[in-house]
């Protein structure tokens, strides 16, 4: 996920049991992922901070891919 649909969705966020955190190091992340993921695991955005995928619009997705596959995203 990247920072943009993070903020965007900053609404549904929740919190997330110290128990299921992920905090492994990821090796295959880009750029911003990584620091994205470096700056969830270290609580720099609130206390763990999580946002379940499956609620994020699925008109956003679909206009986030296709901007995506246009080459405007």
């Amino acid at each position: 996920m990247n920072r943009e649909t993070l903020e965007e969705f900053r609404h549904l966020w929740g919190r997330e049991g110290d128990n299921k955190r992920c905090t492994a190091e990821l090796t295959h992340l880009l750029e911003p992922e990584r620091q994205l993921y470096l700056d969830l695991k270290n609580n720099l955005l609130g206390n763990n901070v999580r946002l379940e995928q499956e609620r994020i619009a699925f008109g956003y997705l679909c206009q986030r891919l296709q901007g995506e596959t246009s080459g405007q995203g």
